[in-house]
């Protein structure tokens, strides 16, 4: 269940902390959700680049405030800060 859940979020654009969450709150073990996130393995750094590149387009912000939205949109959707960073 954890394996196709992961994927499942992985193909919306979710990153590991919300998807922790998730599997967190449907009664998963927290050492059963960090096997099945291990083994999905999929490149958080870019998955993060790509959702914002898809919500805000390829230009990065010009000011502290247009970039302070986009990455509290990264962090919504549960990306960490060093993916969030990269995503710029």
């Amino acid at each position: 269940f954890a394996e196709n859940f992961i994927q499942s979020r992985v193909n919306q654009g979710k990153g590991p902390v919300r998807i922790r969450m998730d599997l967190g709150q449907r009664g998963i073990s927290d050492t059963t959700i960090n096997i099945a996130i291990e083994e999905a393995d999929p490149d958080w750094r870019a998955l993060a680049r790509e959702q914002r590149q898809k919500k805000f387009g390829t230009a990065t912000p010009s000011d502290f405030k247009e970039k302070a939205r986009q990455m509290r949109f990264l962090q919504y959707r549960g990306f960490e800060q060093d993916h969030i960073q990269s995503a710029f």
